[in-house]
């Protein structure tokens, strides 16, 4: 018998692994209802939990293997020559200048992003992008980014706060990059060292003319990191404003 002149039925009978299957399906159809309702708690959920457990590793690795592939371009040297580089390489990355480089870095961290905005690599995409802006000269669209980080009380808003500061500090707004620098003292991240955050807060006042708020903090610095040499800075500044 021709096989285009075969039935459903027989066509499945050239083939028990298919009858088989075929049979198992009818089953599964004209009993579904019982059947979900008795693997529901059990064998579904496991298979689920696998397999979103699965899909989720799978995409931690592709996330990780981008942000190492963006962290590079970030990190390469800038030179005067640049070589050939085949497409989508990044083992020997140069720029010609600074922005180019940025440029590149950003779009790699800003797809990222895109990807994986809630989950640690995206929050560490959002924190060097916020430094690419930053670079760029691209301020208010480094804060829009860094800002909602900065709030999180973990490691990731910890550098996003100190990088916002550095913005604010980039831009010439020594106000808000003092305010800024005394949300990092009061964190007490030690992402951000408090003897070093508080040295540069002190140095903020300064460069505003707040000779009475940068005396508070050398003299907050000199009682509370005793016999070190940010003490010893602290007096000489404290010193200087003293004249």
């Amino acid at each position: 018998m021709a096989l285009a002149r075969l039935t459903r039925h027989e066509i499945l009978k050239e083939d028990r692994f298919m009858l088989t299957l075929e049979e198992i399906r009818d089953f599964y159809l004209a009993k579904q209802k019982g059947i979900l309702l008795g693997i529901a708690g059990c064998g579904l959920a496991a298979l689920l939990t696998f397999g979103a457990s699965y899909y989720s590793a799978h995409q931690n690795e592709k996330a990780k293997d981008e942000l190492s592939k963006a962290l590079k371009i970030y990190h390469a040297p800038i030179t005067v020559s640049v070589p050939e580089q085949n497409p989508g390489s990044t083992s020997e990355l140069s720029f010609p200048n600074s922005n180019e480089r940025f440029e590149k870095a950003l779009a790699e961290f800003q797809k990222i992003i895109a990807s994986h905005a809630s989950g640690p690599v995206g929050k560490i995409a959002k924190y060097y992008a916020g430094l690419c802006l930053r670079e760029l000269n691209k301020n208010g669209e480094a804060i829009a980014l860094l800002e909602p980080l900065s709030k999180e009380k973990s490691d990731y808003g910890a550098l996003a706060l100190v990088a916002l500061a550095s913005v604010y500090e980039s831009s010439g707004n020594l106000t808000k990059a003092a305010e800024v620098y005394q949300q990092i003292v009061n964190s007490g991240s030690p992402i951000a060292p408090k003897n070093v955050s508080l040295m540069h807060l002190a140095q903020l006042y300064e460069q505003e003319n707040k000779s009475s708020e940068a005396t508070k903090i050398y003299q907050q610095v000199i009682k509370e990191f005793p016999g070190t040499s940010y003490t010893s800075e602290a007096e000489q500044k404290l010193r200087q404003i003293s004249r």
